[in-house]
């Protein structure tokens, strides 16, 4: 394992080790979300910081008070993350090819259309933020990155 990944990975441990204990203390879910709520399949939509767009699909699953995420990116990279919902807003703390990252989406639900999870991330050394957009979908995971299930 090179330094930079260790490195990395230690990070990960210790700040997902402060999330854990956020999470703990924190109250439940705000602004009435529930885990059947937000759990499920997404279409993911991004812009990274030099402008090239990218698609993936995200699996968001809820453990308690946790939220974990999962993204399958168009090139076959996979990510994973975990994060806290207050309110309106989820932050979520990830990593993708050894690199961490943190990432806040608010939730849309634009007059009854599929639910939206609009956001921006960054990463240690990248400026500007980044955008992403991930919605509901109904179809399958691979319909999804390729923008074909529903509510993509």
């Amino acid at each position: 394992m090179n330094h930079c990944f260790a490195e990395h990975g230690r990070c990960l441990v210790l700040v997902g080790l402060c999330v854990a204990t956020m999470c703990c203390a924190a109250r439940s879910p705000a602004g009435g979300k529930s885990a059947s709520d937000l759990a499920g399949i997404y279409a993911c939509k991004g812009t990274t910081t030099d402008g090239t767009a990218y698609r993936a699909v995200v699996e968001i699953a809820a453990y308690g008070d946790v939220w974990a995420l999962r993204w399958v990116f168009e090139n076959k990279k996979q990510g994973q993350g975990f994060g806290i919902l207050e309110g309106d807003v989820l932050s979520v703390l990830f990593e993708v090819d050894g690199g961490v990252g943190w990432a806040a989406y608010r939730l849309r639900t634009d007059g009854g259309a599929a639910l939206r999870l609009v956001g921006r991330w960054t990463a240690p050394g990248v400026e500007p933020l980044a955008t992403e957009t991930l919605t509901r979908t109904t179809g399958r995971p691979v319909d999804a990155i390729r923008g074909r299930g529903r509510g993509a």
